[in-house]
């Protein structure tokens, strides 16, 4: 088995030298080969690349509420202009999540390629771990990128490396979950836990791409695949039990997709960013967030989620307990809490979208009912709405559930495109900066991103210019950065 180990420790190394030569050479020689490796050989390797799933989980964790500007900086931290590092293709932190994405994919097509043509029940699992791994992957680089270079084999590539089209990469991410989907059926692996990728993990993810691709009514199928679930998902009673899915330990009937992240090295510490144990710390929620986000509206008060997102100290987010006093629950060890993924409250949410987007405000009333009957002390929804009426209540609700969980930034983009025709994913088009963006909270009007060509910077990053370089100039830029159409 270390030899097999030895070839996934070099697998990020050779990432570093750029998309266009990140596979060359990541095998070692005198590997075990694939026809060799045993159930128990594939049960290590598995738990690896679940490892190295935690680790982009948790690397891309904080961005989506960065760049919704849901942060001020905490105590000893500061930052200017909030969407500066992602405005030139020179930037460093669109170069990282390039560079990390495509790095942590050669894990997931490892994996794959090390169980080609294993159908035990532990090569199906397997299989089907790597597919989802690398679903998750592309849907990152999709929404932050447009089209990007779909790799697939752990094998050595030509230098030059071409961009997909944007509608073939979410195809290809379809069809990865269509492939992790049969992997399971096929050795019958139903949910077992929260730890293990799951038909309904797969379902859920799925659900969030179709949102985003527009197909209300697929989505709305795949949703319903984990709310009827055989394995009986249940919303929290009490605000004791929606805590608790971010402990360490955690029983929560919630849970759908939350990597435990137990490690003896390498620790990841969520609370770290935002509720250290030292009083220093990046992130603290803004203002405004602080005083209104779990503020009562004429429709619904008393939202226990407060208790157990904020505490006194309008400086610290304490959604991730750091095991110390004053947390609102207790957390037995901070540093294995698991990874919340998917939970129960995605599947209300993405059919209400599906379904309100799909042309029935009502059916997506009764959907969104169920799930904040379940958060507040009292709750009387009118029962029509205009469509802006339940847009901000969607809004508002996605934020209230999932603040703090790198969700805001991207459902912006994705409610610009498929309500307000901002921009399309799949046709490019140029539109104005939607003004909608910047009343959705009292007293949040900084969305506007001064200086800058804002349609651009909301939909798309730059393809970094190092990746360009590297590529002699197969990979083209994206509309609204220098080098574009060259």
């Amino acid at each position: 088995m270390k030899k097999i180990a030895f070839i996934l420790s070099f697998v990020l190394v050779t990432a570093v030298c750029g998309c266009s030569k990140m596979l060359d050479r990541i095998s070692p020689k005198g590997a075990i080969t694939t026809d060799k490796l045993t159930d128990s050989d594939i049960a290590l390797l598995n738990n690896g690349v679940m490892h190295q799933f935690e680790a982009i989980v948790s690397n891309l964790w904080f961005e989506g509420d960065y760049l919704a500007e849901n942060y001020a900086p905490g105590p000893g931290f500061s930052f200017s202009d909030t969407h500066a590092e992602t405005q030139s293709a020179a930037s460093s932190t669109a170069l990282s999540r390039w560079t990390y994405c495509y790095g942590k994919l050669q894990y997931a097509n490892l994996l794959l390629d090390a169980v080609k043509g294993n159908d035990s029940t532990a090569g199906q699992e397997a299989r089907a771990v790597g597919y989802f791994f690398r679903a998750y992957v592309y849907y990152n680089l999709v929404t932050r990128y447009g089209g990007v270079p779909i790799i697939d084999t752990p094998t050595n590539m030509d230098a030059s490396v071409t961009r997909a089209g944007e509608a073939e990469v979410w195809k290809f991410i379809e069809d990865d979950l269509d492939r992790a989907d049969a992997a399971l059926a096929a050795a019958n692996i139903t949910f077992k836990s929260f730890a293990y990728v799951s038909p309904e993990a797969v379902s859920l993810l799925r659900t969030r791409v179709l949102l985003w691709e527009g197909k209300y009514a697929e989505a709305i199928v795949a949703s319903d695949k984990v709310i009827s679930s055989a394995a009986g998902f249940k919303f929290s009673e009490s605000v004791d039990d929606w805590a608790q899915m971010f402990i360490n330990g955690s029983s929560s009937r919630e849970l759908v997709f939350a990597p435990i992240n137990v490690r003896s090295t390498d620790y990841i510490r969520l609370f770290e960013r935002v509720n250290d144990t030292d009083g220093s710390f990046n992130y603290s929620p803004t203002t405004a967030l602080y005083s209104n986000l779990f503020a009562d509206t004429p429709v619904k008060t008393g939202d226990w989620r407060a208790k157990a997102t904020f505490g006194e100290d309008e400086t610290r987010i304490i959604k991730f307990p750091n095991g110390q006093s004053g947390q609102f629950i207790k957390n037995p060890a901070p540093s294995e809490s698991p990874l919340v993924v998917f939970r129960l409250a995605d599947a209300y949410l993405m059919k209400a979208e599906a379904q309100w987007l799909g042309g029935s405000v009502s059916d997506a009333i009764a959907t969104i009912s169920t799930l904040m009957e379940k958060r507040y002390e009292s709750l009387s929804l009118p029962a029509t709405m205009t469509d802006d009426e339940f847009e901000s209540l969607l809004l508002d609700e996605l934020q209230r559930e999932f603040y703090g969980e790198g969700r805001r930034w991207f459902d912006i983009k994705r409610l610009a495109v498929r309500r307000h025709g901002y921009v399309s994913f799949l046709d490019y088009e140029q539109g104005d900066f939607p003004s909608w963006i910047k009343t959705v909270y009292p007293g949040n009007d900084s969305y506007e991103i001064d200086g800058w060509n804002d349609r651009h910077q909301l939909m798309y990053w730059p393809i970094p210019q190092v990746e360009r370089d590297k590529s002699y100039g197969a990979l083209t830029q994206n509309p609204g950065y220098e080098g574009y159409n060259n």
